[in-house]
């Protein structure tokens, strides 16, 4: 390669992998925001889904900061890589740059898989537990896994896949809730339900969306466009965490809020008859309440 080229491909590689690194670390902090608040919303649950939900919510924190640490890894090579063109070490930082960016898309394939569980998780929650619902999103996840990590590498074929999965899990989860709001209209039930049930089913469509627009960005950038492919990558990379992480925050908010309307005040000591209380139609936003299994609270 000739020095002229060399450094205009070295320095090409340094400005991608450093708006790459730009914006997962501005995505990043936000994410660790959300992070810690949904563990701070989710410890007071006092559900048995909870202590699941924390380890996963902490599983997809360590996968995405593995990401991220690697991310900065490679922008601190590209930009040697540059600074140190004129010696005989470029070739091998070179080898070693490769090697992580490979690193890098195992981990991203991994964290995709976690996040895909969680979604099947609340797939399989809102459908009773049902498992021959769950069977074909399985098994594009697995699919999915399989391919992404193999020797030979289809990231096209990965991101069709993963793109797939999304649309059958947020097509499965919404057509559930629509069809639960319309019983819960038909049965007159209370307006504040059916108010959760519409904001689920927004939530759901809208991380659903923001997903396959990602998986689109990174589409358009392997068809040449390096820059928008690096930067799409580094956005997708973090939203990857940020959804599922903002939908366990949403979660724990709205189980706290109602937690404190329960709670009697203390400055009236009046006695007061209550009527007999309803068995639970449904639940809260996106933490289903079974009608079978009344304390059998997940996220969903």
């Amino acid at each position: 390669m000739q020095s002229t080229e060399r450094f205009d491909y070295l320095w090409n590689n340094a400005i991608q992998q450093m708006e790459r690194a730009g914006v997962s670390l501005l995505l990043y902090g936000i994410y660790v925001c959300l992070f810690l608040l949904s563990l701070h919303t989710l410890s007071r649950r006092k559900y048995p889904g909870r202590t699941l939900l924390i380890v996963a919510s902490c599983v997809i924190a360590f996968v995405g900061t593995t990401a991220m640490a690697v991310d900065v890894i490679l922008a601190v090579i590209a930009t040697r890589l540059l600074w140190q063109l004129v010696h005989e070490q470029v070739l091998n930082e070179l080898g070693l740059q490769q090697t992580l960016g490979g690193v890098l898309w195992i981990i991203s394939v991994i964290n995709n898989f976690l996040t895909d569980c969680l979604f099947l998780y609340r797939c399989y929650v809102i459908w009773g537990r049902r498992r021959e619902v769950i069977v074909l999103p399985g098994l594009l996840i697995v699919t999915t896994l399989a391919i992404g990590i193999s020797p030979v590498t289809q990231t096209m074929i990965t991101l069709v896949l993963a793109m797939t999965t999304n649309v059958t899990l947020t097509t499965l989860t919404a057509g559930r809730i629509l069809w639960m709001q319309r019983d819960a209209s038909r049965l007159c039930l209370d307006q504040t339900l059916r108010s959760r049930y519409s904001i689920a089913i927004k939530l759901i469509l809208e991380s659903g969306a923001i997903y396959c627009i990602a998986a689109m960005v990174l589409f358009i950038g392997l068809m040449g466009y390096r820059d928008i492919y690096f930067i799409g990558g580094g956005i997708a990379q973090q939203l990857l965490n940020i959804i599922p992480t903002f939908t366990l925050v949403y979660v724990g908010l709205n189980h706290a809020d109602d937690s404190r309307k329960d709670v009697p005040t203390k400055r009236r000591h009046i006695p007061l008859r209550l009527p007999e209380r309803q068995a639970p139609q449904s639940s809260q936003v996106l933490d289903i309440k079974s009608t079978d299994e009344q304390k059998d609270s997940e996220l969903v």
